[in-house]
């Protein structure tokens, strides 16, 4: 019998040739999916752990030991051993440096000894400390303390002086010797760790750098203590997908051994955080995936199916030859069913190998790796599954031949679809399928357990049904056609509606098609996703963090950095209150904000939400200068103020802090106070003007403002009441005077306090109040908010926007002029940041410097874009891409082979049609484009139906918040472009099997 099956392979050898195919590309499909697991969980592992901040890689111990004390020392590297950990022990102490250059002020640096410290920093001058009393200044110190390459210094212990705010020697001092200045090759690498050795902002310590020296050095100095450090970094090579168990099992035990050395040292290890969010990735990929490749694998048993189907037709009259013959039927059986299992077989052998080829490829052209994975990957139950599954397709295929009595099989005609078996196989498909949704749509586990196969079997019930659905359609065209006398259209329909093997075809090309159209709306509405948390959480297309400055000095510096406001725009976050549901509020140049900002609101745009954050206000601001400020004031009521004073709160427009002016104590009458505004070298801002008592204390007062004037000109009058405000009040302990105008000025009066603290304070009206606000529908602010200054302010909600830039559903955005012209202190900003567009100039770092501000960091839109990019949802789903494209290419092989199996016997049924006079273009017609033309209708349906169930349940990102949900409906081009694609390669395949067919119909 094994003999006569190869016999007949060796017969029919383009029937084995594509079972062979067939069995290897479904083999291929189902080890690419553990492959590319394999492969996406390297490429994932080196993303988060090359993108990891330097504290998850570093395990940090800290000990302050006495002077001589070296158990921590000596024990604690050795705790670390594991390969890929490198330890790094430094000690230091505070010193006192003072050079022997007259005039030079002496320094307070850090003086620090840290292993191979020579190897991580750059020598500009000289060379680096070698023996003992040898040191090492960075260049800046260097140039400070005025010294050359030999130069002593005298070296002396410091501490800290709480009373004076200073540093003073402690010690004796020891001579050192100058050996050389440096700088750091990369402040930033792991080796420093946390120190912030290299700190530029200004400290009492007078210098922004260590000096460093040697173990024996440091030793030499006369101290009482030093702090002890010992940094584990562990290397990137060191994490990987294999190591990650061994590597965090070091790390916890090295913890655990550190924290019972004497001294009692602290242990700090992020490494924990790293790798959660490592395995978070691991299992979305593991998780994502297969949703890709179980229809793939699903799609190739069908085909398989369907073209054993077409060739056991094709064999009917063997079959029943066989069958009279007197052969049983499992021997009929197997010689059935062994040319189709020997190809099997052989292309499952291939197809091991080709997928992990196919998958290097991919990952290549995906990834950016070579994605080696060594043959054993793909050694599993997808294998093992996609082989079993293979076999049973091509016996189920010929089942329905074997299975007929013998005068139907030697008739040789083809039978129609069965009455019972074909619907309850669909039954039990879309029964599944709706097993496997209801499981996704009602558990909390995501696309885990068989629920993962819920979007291939929507997709594939609802091409079953398509095509059952069309039977009676095309019966009816083909009957409408037959009574026009229309041939062609006739032969067309009836073979559409009565072949099985055209409704299989059309199943596939439906499944196809939603396959392709279902991965590009996945990736589209991904990628959507991942540009909209990037646009909100960044703001803009690139963020400069600067050292804290005060908010006028920002503002001026961002205004002079850019006077159009073409591309810059000054922002800072104002304090939260102590309120519980108190939102972030983030401060913007309004002005600005429709050119700058990467707004994500279409209903209510950045040029509406700055209008609505700048309304016109009754008054400028009262801008004084340094000179002398007369105010006219009459005093008539003063009751239990024992110590009040009069005071002019006033804002430097150069940034500087904000100043009180004492005019000295009210006098009962109309009297002139005058003071000169030393402060306001460059300008001020009038905040207030206030009446204050010792502790806020309550009094009563009458008080009438007539002007104030500078120069001999009035700065302002008291005119207009519109033109000034007293404070909120924020709750029954603070009362605030009352306004009306008398005698033509401006009178306050506060009446029987009655024990309440008093806010005798007279603001300027060159902010709205309440202040207008953007908020998102879902913040919730109230209605207050915390001032630069920490007072309250009410708020009025101006606007709503879906998102807003960089405090996204949490938050909201003010004007930050108004917000500092409300605020009566002028502190430095929360997070002061330059945002910028697209246009910014080349050269914007430089621009910036040159404005006196320093950059702290600079995050840019592209670099962060790419980090989502590389996380395992994103990288997952390209799989989804790769599998979609083959899945088309697979649909159209399987038309090609089954109309290769079936153009013998048809031909013969055509050039009969051709005897009888039928036009070739009619006897030809094959309704082939009919049924690509069917399923490019149906399909992009079949996908939106398995979308629409899916959707909520496709992890996007791996530290997902919780506030970009998937959009329901992704970016159209996309998806457009998919369908297109597949719809002409289908077309392609279709236009070539009928110019086949028709070529069949030449006489012989």
């Amino acid at each position: 019998m094994i003999g006569l099956v190869l016999s007949m392979i060796r017969a029919r050898p383009g029937q084995a040739v594509a079972a062979f195919v067939l069995a290897m590309l479904a083999m291929a499909a189902a080890v690419s999916a553990p492959v590319y697991i394999t492969t996406a969980d390297r490429a994932v592992v080196a993303s988060e752990v090359e993108a990891a901040p330097i504290n998850e890689l570093v395990v940090q111990a800290r000990r302050e030991a006495k002077a001589g004390d070296r158990a921590f020392e000596d024990l604690a590297p050795k705790v670390f051993v594991f390969p890929g950990f490198s330890t790094v022990f430094s000690a230091e102490t505070n010193t006192y440096v003072t050079s022997s250059v007259a005039g030079v002020e002496p320094v307070a640096p850090r003086f620090v000894y840290r292993d191979d410290a020579c190897a991580h920093v750059r020598l500009v001058e000289g060379r680096c400390f070698i023996s003992q009393s040898e040191i090492i200044l960075s260049k800046p110190t260097f140039d400070q303390l005025k010294v050359k390459v030999g130069d002593p210094l005298n070296v002396d212990w410091a501490t800290f002086d709480a009373e004076g705010q200073e540093w003073i020697g402690s010690g004796k001092p020891t001579v050192m010797s100058v050996v050389g200045a440096y700088e750091p090759i990369d402040a930033t690498e792991q080796y420093w760790a946390d120190f912030g050795y290299f700190d530029d902002r200004p400290s009492a310590r007078g210098v922004t750098a260590p000096i460093l020296a040697g173990r024996l050095t440091l030793e030499s100095i006369e101290r009482l203590t030093e702090r002890q450090a010992l940094d584990v970094v562990i290397d990137h090579a060191a994490i990987t997908g294999d190591s990650l168990v061994a590597v965090n099992g070091a790390v916890e035990s090295g913890r655990a051994q550190l924290a019972g050395l004497s001294g009692s040292p602290t242990v700090k290890a992020d490494l924990p955080h790293l790798l959660a969010r490592i395995e978070r990735d691991r299992s979305l990929v593991s998780q994502v995936v297969p949703v890709g490749a179980v229809p793939l694998v699903l799609l190739c048993w069908f085909v398989l199916f369907v073209v054993v189907a077409s060739a056991t037709g094709e064999r009917r009259q063997e079959l029943g030859l066989v069958a009279l013959r007197g052969v049983t039927l499992p021997r009929r059986w197997w010689l059935a069913a062994g040319e189709s299992i020997v190809p099997i077989l052989l292309g499952a052998a291939a197809g091991f190998v080709l997928g992990h080829y196919l998958v290097r490829l991919a990952a290549w052209l995906l990834l950016g790796t070579s994605g080696d994975v060594p043959l054993k990957e793909g050694a599993n139950g997808w294998a093992l599954t996609a082989l079993a599954g293979a076999v049973l397709a091509a016996v189920l295929a010929q089942r329905a031949e074997l299975a007929k009595k013998t005068i139907d099989l030697l008739r040789n005609v083809p039978g129609r679809l069965s009455r019972w078996g074909a619907p309850v196989f669909e039954v039990v498909v879309v029964v599944l399928a709706v097993v496997a949704m209801l499981q996704l749509r009602q558990g909390d586990s995501g696309l885990t357990g068989f629920a993962v196969f819920g979007p291939s079997l929507v997709v594939i019930a609802f091409g079953l049904l398509a095509a059952r659905g069309v039977l009676p359609l095309a019966e009816r065209n083909g009957r409408r056609a037959l009574r026009r006398g229309r041939i062609g259209p006739t032969l067309a329909a009836y073979a559409m509606a009565r072949r099985p093997g055209s409704q299989r075809i059309l199943a596939l090309f439906v499944v196809a098609i939603a396959l392709a159209c279902f991965a590009a709306t996945a990736a589209s509405a991904s990628d959507d996703n991942r540009d909209l948390r990037i646009r909100v959480e960044l703001g803009a297309d690139r963020i400069l963090t600067v050292e804290p400055v005060s908010r006028t000095e920002l503002l001026g510096k961002v205004r002079a950095l850019d006077p159009a406001g073409d591309f810059a725009m000054a922002t800072a976050m104002l304090p939260t209150s102590g309120d519980s549901g108190a939102q972030r509020m983030l401060g913007v140049d309004s002005e600005r904000l429709a050119k700058v900002a990467l707004w994500n609101d279409t209903r209510f745009t950045a040029a509406e939400a700055a209008a609505a954050l700048r309304p016109e206000v009754p008054r400028d601001s009262v801008i004084l200068d340094n000179k002398d400020v007369t105010l006219d004031i009459t005093v008539d009521k003063l009751v239990d103020a024992f110590r009040v004073r009069f005071v002019a709160v006033v804002i430097p427009l150069d940034g500087s802090a904000a100043g009180e002016v004492d005019f000295g104590a009210p006098q009962l009458g109309r009297h002139t106070y005058v003071r000169n505004l030393p402060m306001c070298v460059n300008k001020c801002r009038l905040a207030a003007l206030r009446i204050r008592q010792p502790e806020d204390r309550g009094f009563d007062a009458g008080i009438t403002l007539h002007s104030m004037a500078q120069r001999g000109e009035t700065v302002t009058d008291f005119s207009d009441a519109e033109e000034w405000r007293v404070p909120e009040t924020p709750g029954p302990k603070l009362i605030v005077p009352d306004l009306t105008l008398l005698g033509g000025g401006l009178h306050m009066d506060v009446s029987n306090y009655k024990g309440a603290d008093v806010a005798f304070t007279l603001m300027p009206t060159d902010a709205p109040s309440p202040m207008p606000v953007v908020m998102s529908p879902t913040a919730g602010i109230g209605d207050h908010m915390a001032g630069f200054d920490g007072a309250r302010v009410t708020v009025k909600v101006a606007g709503e926007a879906v998102q807003i830039p960089r405090v996204g559903v949490r938050g909201g955005i003010v004007d930050l002029d108004y917000a500092e012209r409300l605020s009566s202190g002028g502190a430095d900003t929360i997070s002061p940041q330059i945002w910028l567009n697209a246009n910014a100039p080349a050269d914007i770092l430089d621009r910036v410097a040159a404005q006196g501000l320093k950059v702290m960091t600079d995050q840019r839109l592209a670099p962060l874009r790419a980090a989502l990019d590389d996380q395992g949802p994103a990288v997952a789903l390209r799989f989804h891409g790769l599998a979609a494209g083959f899945a088309v290419l697979l649909a159209g092989g399987a038309l090609w082979l089954v109309t290769s199996l079936d153009r013998q016997r048809r031909g013969g049924e055509l050039r009969a049609l051709r005897a009888q006079g039928v036009a070739r273009r009619d006897a030809s017609a094959n309704g082939y484009l009919a049924l690509v033309g069917t399923a490019a209708v149906i399909g992009p349906f079949a996908a939106l139906a398995s979308w629409l169930l899916v959707r909520e349940h496709l992890p996007v990102f791996t530290d997902d918040p919780g506030t970009f949900p998937v959009p329901v409906w992704p970016s159209p081009l996309p998806v457009a472009a998919a369908w297109v694609a597949s719809v002409l390669t289908l077309t392609g395949v279709a236009l070539l099997a009928g110019a086949r067919l028709r070529a069949a119909t030449r006489q012989r």
